[in-house]
């Protein structure tokens, strides 16, 4: 063999294990951010600790789990409304969700506000069952869709104020 092949050789071994690697690393960073996901749709945490804010919401018969979760993200409900989405596909509440206007609170989780969702009243209340914090509610409106958003400054203070007594 000559000295070209050699080096012709060892550089294609070279790529092929570097590819091989890339991929190995690939694929790790893949199912860690995939276990991530599915660990966090069984486990997932409320927003914020108990009072929590109540923010009033309103259901309409054309929106979609995945418009229903990215309305309760913008909202300051939930974190991810991807995950909001999985989480209702295997819920006891899969197709449940009926419209209307409901009152949830940061505090509750995602699996507490698709039953408020799902339940029959349709000007439903979670401050009794979950500890909403009634002065900061939020009134809805009337065209449906989420409520008219809380000032930002209410919203801070409010947050301000949980941090405050966690310490």
């Amino acid at each position: 063999m000559s000295g070209r092949n050699v080096t012709v050789s060892l550089a294609g071994s070279i790529v092929r294990i570097g590819i091989l690697a890339a991929v190995v690393i690939f694929v790790i960073r893949l199912s860690t951010v995939a276990y991530d996901f599915g660990y966090r749709v069984f486990t997932e945490e409320p927003v914020s600790n108990p009072p929590g804010l109540d923010i009033s919401v309103a259901i309409t018969d054309d929106m979609s789990t995945m418009d229903i979760g990215k309305m309760l993200e913008k909202q300051g409900l939930i974190q991810d409304a991807k995950l909001f989405y999985i989480q209702e596909k295997v819920s006891e509440y899969k197709d449940q969700i009926k419209p209307g206007t409901y009152t949830l609170s940061t505090s509750m989780t995602a699996e507490e506000m698709m039953a408020v969702l799902a339940s029959a009243d349709e000007e439903s209340t979670a401050e009794e069952d979950y500890g909403g914090n009634s002065e900061s509610m939020k009134d809805a409106t009337e065209e449906g869709g989420a409520s008219e958003s809380m000032t930002e400054e209410a919203y801070t203070e409010g947050m301000s104020e949980e941090t405050s007594e966690e310490q």
